[in-house]
Formats: C-alpha cells, sequence, structure tokens
C-alpha cells in the first residue's frame, strides 16, 4: 500500500476540473507510490451519484470531509489540516490545487524524503518582480511587509498551489497558520498563502518551479530551461473555459474529453458567459504581449532562471 496521497481538497463548484487534474496524476504517479484522492465539501448527493462511478472508473478516491474536523474551514483552507482527516496509512502528501494540470512524471517528487516538520514549495511568482521600481512591485513589496515579512523573507514567499508535505508535523503547521489567519491580525490578501508563509519558513524547502510553473509565464521565455511537469493556472480565465493566451486548445481538450466519455458530468462544468470570453480573448492577448516584454527579457527572467540553478544545486526535487 503506498504511503504517499496526492490530495485535492474542492467543494462541489471546483469537483469536475479538479476530477481532470487527478486523472492526470493519476496517469502520471506509479500506482505502488501513491495513491489520489479528492477530498469533498459538502457535495449534493445528486453530485455524489453522478460523481462515484466516474471516480471508481478512473481509480481516485472520493473521500467525504466533516466540516467540523476542521473547524469549519473551507476546501481552500483545509489544505491546512490535511493531518487531521486523511486516512492513516498515508505518511507523505502531495497537495495539489484543482487548476493544475499535470503534464509529467511525479514519482521523482514523490520519492523526496523529507524529515518531519518538513514541506517543499515553490517560490510565487510575485517574488522575481519584488526588485523592479514599478508601481506593481511596490504594492506587492508594501503588502509583504504589512504582513511582517521582511526583505529577505518575502524574497522566498511560497506558493501553496503545490505542496509535497511530510505528514508528521503538518498539524502543527496549519494549526499555527490557521489560528493566524482567522485572528484577523494582518491585512491577508492571500487567505491561505499568506499565514502559511508567516509561520512556517524555518520548515519549508524550496521546490523547482518545474512542479508548480505559473502559465503565464510562458510569456517569460523559460519553460524549456524549466521544462515543467505541473503547470498552475492561477488567475482567470482557468483552461476549462476554453483556449485563452498563452495556453492553446491542447489544455482546454481534457475538459471536453471528460464530458464525452461521461455525458453525465457536463451539468457539472463551469461555464462562463459569450461576453465574458470574448472579453478575455482581448484582455489574454493583450496581456501576452505585455508580459513577454516585461518578463521574457531583462531581470525578471534571469531572477527566474537563478532561482532555478539554486535548486538545481541544493539537489531539491
Amino acid at each position: 500500500m503506498p504511503e504517499c496521497c496526492i490530495v485535492y481538497t474542492s467543494d462541489e463548484t471546483y469537483l469536475f476540473p479538479t476530477l481532470v487534474s487527478a486523472i492526470q496524476a493519476r496517469r502520471f504517479a506509479s500506482r505502488d507510490k501513491a495513491d489520489v484522492a479528492i477530498c469533498h465539501f459538502g457535495i449534493s448527493e445528486a453530485a455524489r451519484r453522478d460523481f462515484a462511478p466516474v471516480f471508481e472508473q478512473e481509480g481516485i478516491q472520493l473521500l467525504a470531509v466533516d466540516p467540523r474536523i476542521v473547524d469549519g474551514a473551507n476546501a481552500m483552507m483545509s489544505r491546512l489540516f490535511l493531518d487531521r482527516f486523511m486516512p492513516p496509512q498515508y505518511t507523505q502528501f502531495l497537495y495539489v490545487d484543482g487548476d493544475v494540470h499535470i503534464a509529467g512524471p511525479l514519482d521523482r517528487l514523490i520519492d523526496v524524503e523529507l524529515a518531519p516538520g518538513q514541506f517543499m514549495a515553490a517560490n510565487d511568482p510575485m517574488t522575481f518582480m519584488l526588485r523592479d521600481r514599478g508601481a506593481q512591485s511596490r504594492d506587492l513589496a508594501g503588502h509583504l511587509q504589512s504582513i511582517g515579512l521582511s526583505q529577505e523573507r518575502a524574497d522566498t514567499y511560497f506558493n501553496t498551489g503545490v505542496l509535497r508535505i511530510n505528514r508528521a508535523g503538518w498539524d502543527a503547521i496549519g494549526q499555527q497558520a490557521w489560528n493566524l489567519a482567522r485572528s484577523g491580525s494582518g491585512p491577508f490578501r492571500f487567505p491561505d498563502q499568506d499565514p502559511l508563509n508567516i509561520v512556517s519558513a524555518a520548515h519549508r524547502l524550496p521546490m523547482s518551479l518545474a512542479w508548480n510553473f505559473p502559465i503565464f509565464m510562458r510569456n517569460a521565455w523559460v519553460e524549456a530551461a524549466i521544462k515543467p511537469c505541473m503547470y498552475h493556472f492561477m488567475s482567470q480565465p482557468k483552461p476549462w473555459h476554453g483556449s485563452f493566451a498563452p495556453w492553446t486548445a491542447t489544455a482546454h481538450a481534457p475538459y471536453v474529453d471528460l464530458i464525452r466519455r461521461y455525458p453525465s458530468l457536463a451539468a457539472y462544468n463551469p461555464a462562463m458567459p459569450l461576453r465574458s470570453r470574448v472579453r478575455y480573448k482581448l484582455q489574454q492577448l493583450y496581456k501576452q504581449a505585455s508580459e513577454t516584454w516585461t518578463w521574457g527579457f531583462g531581470e525578471r527572467r534571469s531572477r527566474i532562471l537563478c532561482y532555478e540553478a539554486s535548486i538545481a544545486s541544493q539537489a531539491r526535487a
């Protein structure tokens, strides 16, 4: 029985796109190394009936979570409580957001050995902007300073969309972050990410962007150097909404294919109004042009590649 579980948390709204990512995870992780599970929060009985046979067919666990176990936290915040509701046989977790596409083998990440109390996370893309002189960079730096992070800590601010976790010690880390999140003591823009960064600097090990590659970084011309296995669609629009720059119809295809194979799931595919789709098409084309200029040339691109070089020198995953 595998000691690691690739785990997602979702409510009914995100269950369909999360399932697509989980199917990809099942494809790219050896069955003797990891199980795959989606932990759900409050899905309807009708949704359970529609999804259950699909989960069984695809080899993915569908686990219900009692909200009382996670102090009433929502699906997003529940990653802080994995130790409380995951089956006891798992000693290792690979937590993945539902808007992550998996495009390469995961075994190397699963096999990483972590000491008790350790977890791995990749730098958030905002860290590569902090040393710029523009208004957006100053705003981001000001926010991180406002929540108590020094310049050095801000430079290592990590994204929580993909986390490789040793279960031992995670509950204590998560509880600290949860206590801080609900204390009202900080102006948190990112409800789980900000508190987790504040309390866990000593426990976090850096992870390659290959395991959490922001899709817009295609515009930075670093994809060939990093060779991503996991692509994170961090902002709107999402790949299930359609084909938008900088990705192509290939990213949208898994959602179409899932409905083709399981027509009963069509009702759960989050739709986007035509007006919004047109607006996003134009917005994404503009962003692609502007981001290619701001990220593809100069210091931001260099910082990304320097970060990756530092990971390689530390022999991290």
